[in-house]
């Protein structure tokens, strides 16, 4: 008895052992708390061409839980055995990683002991791949044309020059239609095709087919649109046009149908007489609606287009003239008046009331901003280089760094990059060739071809990263302002300066040189009125906050500079020496040259765009902007929709808006909308700040010039 007792006792212990040993983990105190899991899978593509990527996402869990940071490991099966290939981050229980197969590849995911394996998963590797698709229209009309286009890789590269075949889908099977030639990995063909076709492109043989693309070709087209208004009031009328053709040639004489949408469904509105492919109709619609055209038996129906009517309409459209301020002289109208064969000073006098434009003395040297901190007070970024680095790139020639006191710092030839910054200290640091060179109150850089070195020598220029300019002449001195790096270029002004002024285009001295001269005249006379400004330690800067100065692009613009040596030719048909020139003055003094594209018909004056009255800036005819060659802005239209006009007015509906008040120069100074109850709102300001706030209200954004004929 005692005997079967123990044997039960030992059994039951056994079995209660053998069932522990194989429950999950229980292989010790610490693997028993804990329940691995690491899955794995490609979420980018599973099949690419080579040198492609995917994406290999993964999870890791434990006791079902997210893991929040763990690194699992990414493995590949190699050479018969399973090798580890790329770590994967793991946050919050998840991580991804970018991946490059060298070839077709099976791949899985092990945690940090491999007590946690995933499934395995593949990446197949293309040798060769091709692509087609229709670049030109995928439905044309019978008889017209497309284009396909072909691109061919192996081994994720652009094959240099091949033949691929395009392939059509006809008599139940896939035959060769057209030879591609490839060039650089791409080409292109145009087709012709008979009917509706599905296409592919094949390489040579037959490894690499691009997916399927379709070309359908319709029967007969008819197409409708409003050539009249979109918009009418109630009782109103607007235009249909149509066009109707078969095999892709007009048809001779037809009638098609203009159907509106009405209760539900299409009815017929309208018949329209076709003519040589063509016709049109004139519509009287009840309300706002749909329409579209078929031809005779529905075969061919044009896509819809609609007709809204409203009691105010849903848009107006601005028309004027002119582009710019209006202040001073109007370059379109200099260029006008000289081809009609007026003087530069003559031009000048004419737009700059009371001045003389004569020979006078002049400063010898401009400093011209290139690159550094904001001078002016705009936005910090808007216009100027907010930066406490930047570098200058000498090509051609010798170069040299100078230090404040004349001290030559170090020097060299050829193309070299010359890295600067701003310390915290208030010095400036040069690094070129490895080594540091510092000053406190600016380094000079000078080269090659100029006044400062070597004027004989070769002719070498400078370039800034983000700068519009290169720079041939002069010196450039770097130095150090409130922690921002500011380079301002030193240069003689009737000369070096003016033959990078960029404010006029050099092809209008070609057959007459005294607009081009006017504009340095006045870019002259307007550097002259500038003052050296602690803020830049510069006269002025290079940009429309002063004057556009871009240095050699401008000078050497063209072939073998054939515009620059106009301009510069130009430049110096205004100069005696460094010290004497063509100076524009009022009072003895020199004219602070405001300048423009091209205006209304008259221009403006200052007090009418901005606050100061200018003696010399009057409102003067100029019928030449409007007649000069070329100028685009002679008439313009922009958009206000129905939504913006009610904003900008503040009132519930407009139902029309009118120019209510004119400067002298005839540039807008005051609008006054009306609503659909007779109620008004009324705008007002200097014509400048009223075309910029009409302006922002369009749909383009901004208005070219406040020369406002009518809205409507």
């Amino acid at each position: 008895m005692f005997f079967a007792n123990t044997h039960r006792a030992g059994a039951a212990a056994l079995i209660l052992a053998l069932c522990l040993a194989f429950l999950p983990g229980a292989t010790g105190a610490e693997a028993a708390s804990r329940t691995p899991a690491v899955t794995g899978e490609i979420t980018g593509p599973t099949t690419i061409a080579p040198g492609g990527t995917t994406v290999v996402k993964s999870r890791y869990t434990k006791n079902g839980s997210n893991v929040p940071a763990a690194t699992v490991m990414l493995q590949k099966y190699s050479g018969g055995s399973w090798i580890d290939a790329a770590p994967i981050t793991i946050k919050d229980g998840w991580g991804k990683r970018t991946i490059y197969p060298k070839g077709t590849t099976k791949y899985r995911i092990r945690n940090y002991n491999g007590s946690a394996i995933s499934s395995t998963f593949n990446v197949t590797v293309r040798s060769a791949a091709v692509t087609g698709e229709i670049t030109g229209p995928t439905t044309i009309a019978p008889g017209g044309t497309t284009v396909v286009k072909s691109r061919y890789t192996k081994n994720g590269s652009n094959v240099a020059a091949a033949t691929v075949m395009l392939q059509k889908y006809s008599g139940g099977k896939w035959v060769d239609a057209a030879p591609i030639t490839i060039k650089d990995g791409w080409g292109k063909r145009t087709i012709y095709p008979k009917g509706t076709t599905k296409y592919r492109i094949r390489n040579y043989n037959g490894s690499a087919i691009s997916s399927t693309f379709n070309v359908t070709v319709r029967s007969a087209a008819v197409t409708g649109e409003i050539t009249g208004p979109t918009t009418i009031a109630p009782g109103g009328t607007t235009v249909v046009k149509s066009r109707y053709t078969k095999n892709g040639s007009n048809v001779a004489a037809a009638t098609v149908m203009l159907q509106k949408y009405s209760g539900g469904k299409w009815v017929d509105a309208a018949p329209i007489t076709i003519k040589d492919g063509w016709g049109k109709r004139t519509i009287y619609p009840k309300g706002t609606t749909k329409y579209r055209i078929r031809n005779y038996n529905g075969s061919a129906i044009s896509s819809t287009f609609n007709v809204k009517v409203t009691g105010v309409p849903s848009s107006f459209t601005i028309r004027g003239s002119g582009f710019g301020h209006g202040v001073g002289m109007s370059q379109y109208g200099a260029y006008a008046q000289a081809l009609a064969g007026r003087q530069a000073t003559t031009i000048l006098e004419h737009y700059y009331s009371g001045s003389d434009a004569s020979w006078r003395s002049t400063e010898r040297n401009v400093a011209v901003q290139v690159f550094g901190p904001e001078p002016y007070g705009y936005s910090k970024g808007q216009y100027s280089d907010e930066k406490s680095t930047t570098t200058t790139t000498v090509s051609g020639g010798t170069w040299r760094l100078r230090s404040s006191s004349g001290t030559t710092l170090t020097s060299g030839s050829g193309r070299t990059t010359i890295a600067w910054r701003a310390m915290s200290d208030g010095r400036t640091k040069a690094w070129v060739n490895g080594k540091a060179y510092y000053d406190r109150s600016g380094v000079a850089l000078q080269w090659s071809g100029t006044r400062y070195l070597s004027s004989s020598g070769t002719k070498a220029t400078i370039s800034i990263p983000g700068t519009h300019g290169i720079y041939r002449h002069g010196q450039l001195t770097v130095s150090e302002i409130n922690g921002r790096i500011n380079v301002v270029n030193n240069l003689l002004l009737n000369t070096e300066y003016l033959y990078g002024i960029a404010e006029m285009p050099s092809s209008w001295g070609t057959s007459d040189r005294s607009a081009l001269a006017a504009q340095a005249i006045a870019a002259r006379s307007y550097a002259m009125a500038q003052t050296m400004k602690t803020a830049c330690a510069c006269q002025v800067v290079d940009d429309v906050r002063d004057q556009q100065f871009s240095g050699w692009v401008k000078e050497n613009e063209g072939t073998n500079a054939y515009y620059g040596k106009i301009w510069k030719a130009a430049v110096n048909d205004t100069v005696k020496s460094s010290t004497n020139a063509l100076l524009l003055t009022y009072g003895g003094k020199p004219v602070v040259t405001h300048y423009f594209s091209s205006s209304g018909g008259r221009t403006v004056n200052s007090e009418d765009v901005w606050s100061s009255v200018v003696p010399y800036e009057r409102s003067v005819a100029d019928p030449w902007s409007l007649s000069a060659p070329g100028n685009s802005m002679a008439s313009w239209t922009r958009t206000i929709t129905q939504s913006s006009a009610r904003s900008l007015f503040g009132l519930s509906d407009v139902a029309s808006i009118s120019v209510s008040k004119k400067s002298s120069g005839g540039t807008m100074m005051a609008l006054t909308a009306r609503s659909s109850t007779g109620a008004t709102s009324t705008i007002s300001g200097k014509s400048d700040s009223l075309r910029v706030r009409l302006g922002r209200a369009t749909t383009h954004g901004s208005l070219p010039a406040a020369w406002v004929s009518s809205i409507g």
